[in-house]
């Protein structure tokens, strides 16, 4: 198995089973899904920064993305925290 399958393998295996923990906690807020998914994506990407040059560019660009998302997210529950 190649690097970016196994890769692409983890990153499978630990979304399903984050959604399977959050599913039986019965947690019903998207954000906490995509938090833990963009917590899930850096760190497997962390894991794998061995890639070549350029997989390791692609990863870091879809996981700033994946980062960006996450402080919009942040920031809006910082704004609801706020207006209570």
């Amino acid at each position: 198995m190649r690097v970016y399958n196994s890769f692409i393998a983890a990153l499978a295996l630990s979304f399903a089973l984050i959604t399977v923990i959050m599913a039986v906690y019965r947690v019903e807020t998207l954000d906490a899904y995509f938090a833990l998914y963009t917590i899930a994506l850096l760190v497997l990407t962390s894991l794998y920064m061995f890639f070549s040059p350029r997989a390791r560019r692609a990863l870091n660009q879809i996981g700033i993305g994946a980062f960006g998302g996450f402080m919009v997210v942040v920031a809006i529950k910082v704004v609801e925290i706020l207006r209570k």
